[in-house]
């Protein structure tokens, strides 16, 4: 049987206590890990050692988390390696967000964080996952099963146009959505930055209106609000890479998932999510595309009050809850 490696992650951060911190953690959880404090240095290691994730601090010494990027996409030597970069800095601002995204960057932290949360970051980036635009469209017209999710969609789209108030018609499209797609949990999210987000529905629980959700927990949620493109994860059994490191993640959920983005008057408001159950180890086609389908009523469920009327009830019930994190101050970087 094949040695499987350990995942390398280098860190490069001229904060030494914080990249040492996060080193150990790093290692402490199944992760082979190294250290660089320049952007030459990070650059040389990258070549030698080749690293699959790379965490680079937005302003270096003598460079940036940019400047790795555009090494990593143009040195001939790397041409077939798979590596991603994910920026770290203490500013959450959506130019400096949408810029790395732009470069190429695989994520965007927002110091400070919790080490806790960098490591599901770093899983999360290490799962397999398809975007919908790997789809056949002939696989999706070919099969039984894509009756049934043409019955499913003509039942969400009744449910919209009913002459029920928003809140109880997306409330309902998410308890028909987890019911018909054996689903654990399907949730729209408002994402509001980088950090924070608040429940607008969840099919399993009224209550949930109004939570806010800390999005450093969430990398799927952000990943899909930044590259405006649902994804589907599959379950743990199918990365023969995080193995390794299974047992030692233990409050990491490994279930597979759908995540879509939601869009008001144009622009991404949130996402539609589905978290599926631990024993579905493959999410099909046509149940992709009946997601990313149920999106877009969603958006235009938003979308059908003028902006002048709406009462967004999710951010009133949010008002009256403390905020349960403290949300970073722009710092260094």
């Amino acid at each position: 049987m094949a040695k499987i490696e350990k995942i390398r992650v280098l860190i490069a951060d001229d904060d030494n206590q914080l990249a040492r911190n996060l080193a150990s953690y790093i290692s402490d959880h199944g992760f082979d890990c190294k250290l660089a404090q320049t952007g030459s240095e990070a650059k040389s290691l990258i070549t030698q050692w080749k690293p699959k994730l790379i965490l680079a601090d937005l302003m270096l010494p003598d460079g940036n988390a940019f400047s790795i990027l555009d090494f990593i996409q143009n040195e001939s030597s790397l041409r077939h390696q798979m590596m991603h970069l994910m920026v770290m800095s203490g500013h959450n601002s959506q130019f400096n967000v949408k810029q790395s995204f732009e470069k190429g960057a695989k994520d965007y932290l927002v110091k400070p964080f919790k080490i806790g949360d960098v490591l599901k970051r770093l899983v999360f980036h290490c799962r397999n996952y398809r975007g919908v635009k790997d789809i056949k469209a002939k696989e999706y017209s070919k099969t039984d099963e894509a009756s049934l999710m043409l019955h499913l969609t003509d039942l969400v789209l009744r449910q919209s146009l009913s002459e029920e108030s928003v809140e109880e018609k997306l409330f309902k499209i998410t308890r028909m959505v987890s019911m018909k797609v054996d689903g654990v949990r399907c949730s729209i999210i408002n994402v509001l930055d980088q950090q924070q987000g608040i429940v607008v529905t969840s099919n399993d629980d009224r209550k949930a209106t109004g939570i806010r959700l800390d999005l450093n927990k969430y990398p799927e949620v952000l990943d899909v609000v930044n590259r405006d493109q649902l994804i589907a994860i599959e379950n743990l059994e199918q990365n023969k890479d995080l193995k390794l490191i299974q047992k030692l993640l233990k409050d990491i959920l490994f279930n597979s998932m759908i995540v879509c983005p939601v869009r008001r008057d144009g622009q991404i408001f949130g996402v539609l999510s589905l978290r599926m159950p631990k024993e579905k180890e493959y999410i099909s086609d046509n149940e992709i595309r009946f997601i990313e389908i149920v999106a877009h009523i969603t958006s235009l469920v938003l979308d059908q009050l003028p902006s002048h009327q709406r009462s967004d009830y999710w951010l009133e019930a949010a008002s009256q809850q403390p905020i349960p994190f403290r949300r970073s101050k722009s710092n260094k970087s």
